[in-house]
């Protein structure tokens, strides 16, 4: 479809306003006069989601008429507004039921009375309802949305729709069992979150249960002779875990079936430096940046790194089958280009493990290369297709979470490799053009993770392949390393 010029003439009439909110400063307004101008921008905010969500309604509704397949606008709906598919879903979801199904609620958003996240409160809680009873409730609605708060809107919201048809607030409990699910997400400071959702009475249970066994975690059986008795004592003495870090580690220990104390069975990639693993190599001081990387989940203390790697040795059992219950600890060699910032090659093979180019990409790539989408790369795949004359190779190889790889093959999408990453001018750099014409660029993230600066250069590198053979033969002598 051709663009008009008067389209063209609105599309270019946004730029000036945002060019012109760099003017707003502080300088000489009195805090009255800024309360009340940070009040107009609350309200410019709401007008231009109301302005996107008509914008985004019309664009896949054009789509859908025409009986043609909405992700691929939606993903470049996604990449304009710069966040990830599955976000970007929920806001094509909102936008078609303001424009088609709730114009008070889109009329308060036009006049910046409430923000898009109130008006995307009032689409999820009336999600259940009939076209007509979304309808009512948002009638019913309009004339106090703007004095409400986020819980009281939401409540108000369920309230309404309950009495419209209380069927519906049951097929909303209904969908919500259905959703149960266990998630996890990083977290600060080398954590993670484990979340469990189900239904309120059996995880509250499952809660109760776990605080009941930390109550007794100190009673000590009066019957047990005088050996086992001043054992206990012992132990319980030496645990002095607060009761979060005592649930935390119990509820682990249970999920994965571990003893306690017991390294976790699983394999982690925890990427390091020479300097992070091995600083008595260099002078017996941790670098400056003693950090080390998961990759996708983020950077965790070069100590903690180190530590973790002792205890993999202290509890391995000197055997190579990887079928045992104790951890086999396995080292592989990255090597990256001179300035230690991108990845080039990696030991291309390892017992028991085939697909080392597989693995380099996955190194390299942890999270979708689509600029915006923080989802895990769970695909590997040509950038060119095999059919266009594409190759396998870490040149043309790409990591996608699912949904942007089918993407790419539909109509309008062009993909191609802007730079190797193998020639040591630079990172593994791609370029993405839309069927709306816009195109992005993304490049592989360092291999320490985004944030990461390069080392100052020192006479330290030119006999370290030595040293680290040298410690390699001789450090923790009795254990077994894979490599």
């Amino acid at each position: 479809m051709g663009r008009t010029a008067e389209a063209s003439g609105r599309e270019g009439s946004v730029p000036p306003v945002v060019s012109s909110l760099a003017s707003i400063t502080p300088e000489g307004l009195s805090e009255a006069e800024r309360v009340a101008t940070v009040s107009a921008l609350e309200s410019l905010k709401g007008a231009a989601a109301a302005a996107q969500a008509r914008l985004t309604a019309a664009a896949v509704a054009d789509r859908e008429q025409l009986g043609e397949d909405s992700r691929s606008v939606r993903a470049d709906l996604a990449l304009a507004r710069r966040c990830s598919p599955a976000l970007a879903d929920q806001h094509v979801g909102v936008a078609k039921a303001l424009v088609g199904e709730m114009p008070h609620t889109l009329r308060a958003l036009e006049r910046g009375e409430i923000s898009e996240r109130r008006a995307t409160i009032m689409v999820r809680e009336t999600a259940c309802l009939s076209v007509e009873h979304r309808a009512e409730v948002d009638r019913r609605l309009a004339p106090v949305i703007g004095s409400l708060g986020d819980k009281a809107l939401a409540a108000a919201a369920r309230r309404a729709a309950a009495a419209l048809d209380a069927e519906s607030l049951a097929e909303r409990h209904r969908r919500a069992v259905a959703s149960r699910r266990v998630s996890i997400r990083p977290a600060p400071d080398g954590m993670a979150w484990l979340s469990v959702l189900g239904p309120m009475k059996d995880v509250v249970g499952a809660f109760v249960a776990l605080t009941a066994e930390e109550s007794r975690r100190h009673v000590i059986d009066p019957d047990l002779d005088d050996v086992a008795h001043a054992s206990a004592v012992a132990a319980a003495r030496a645990d002095t875990r607060g009761k979060g870090a005592w649930l935390a580690d119990r509820a682990l220990e249970l999920l994965s079936g571990r003893a306690h104390g017991q390294p976790q069975p699983v394999e982690v990639n925890l990427v390091m430096s020479d300097r992070v693993l091995l600083p008595a190599a260099f002078g017996g001081t941790a670098p400056m940046d003693d950090v080390a990387v998961i990759p996708g989940w983020g950077p965790v203390p070069g100590a903690d790194a180190r530590a973790h790697v002792a205890d993999l040795l202290d509890h391995h059992d000197g055997s190579d089958d990887v079928t045992d219950a104790a951890s086999v600890l396995w080292l592989r060699r990255l090597f990256t280009d001179p300035t230690g910032r991108d990845l080039v090659a990696l030991d291309s093979t390892r017992r028991r493990f085939h697909g080392g180019l597989r693995r380099f990409l996955q190194l390299r790539d942890p999270t979708c290369r689509v600029p915006w989408c923080d989802a895990p790369a769970v695909q590997t795949d040509h950038v060119t297709a095999i059919h266009a004359t594409g190759d396998t190779t870490a040149r043309n190889g790409n990591g996608q979470c699912q949904r942007h790889n089918l993407v790419k093959e539909l109509d309008g999408w062009h993909v191609r490799v802007q730079s190797t990453g193998l020639d040591g001018t630079g990172p593994h750099g791609i370029r993405l053009t839309t069927p709306s014409g816009q195109t992005h660029d993304a490049t592989a993230p360092p291999i320490l993770g985004e944030g990461w600066t390069p080392p100052e250069p020192d006479d330290w590198l030119d006999d370290f392949g030595t040293r680290f053979v040298d410690w390699l033969e001789h450090a923790h002598e009795g254990h077994s390393w894979a490599a």
